[in-house]
């Protein structure tokens, strides 16, 4: 759709296309999938399932599909501690470490 004559105006077509391919390939959907939804330290799953079930299902998860877990969950929570390549057990026990819980680090902005 084309633009109104005052967005029109505003648009830089050659920094917009500068930044495409700035940023092209980069995996930013998969990575962001999650933490739209699980962005809170508490109160992101239903009433029933306790905040813990959460890195048991990660893990499990990670043990049967590990590039799905990679990509959904273990890259982002890597990349919010400032780790990398450590698996769901791993960052459980690096947010213990730093007295944390994997919600917190899920709730970090990155």
């Amino acid at each position: 759709m084309p633009l109104n004559t005052k967005s029109l105006l505003k648009f830089d077509q050659d920094a917009a296309r500068e930044w495409f391919f700035q940023t092209e390939g980069l995996p930013y959907g998969y990575h962001n999938f999650l933490f739209s939804w699980l962005n809170t330290e508490k109160d992101n799953l239903p009433p029933i399932l306790a905040n813990e079930f959460f890195p048991v299902l990660a893990a499990i998860i990670e043990k049967e599909l590990p590039g799905v877990a990679d990509m959904f969950l273990t890259q982002a929570l890597n990349h919010r501690l400032g780790t990398s390549d450590l698996t769901i057990s791993q960052i459980a026990a690096e947010a213990a470490r730093r007295h944390m819980t994997v919600q917190d680090v899920m709730a970090m902005s990155e």
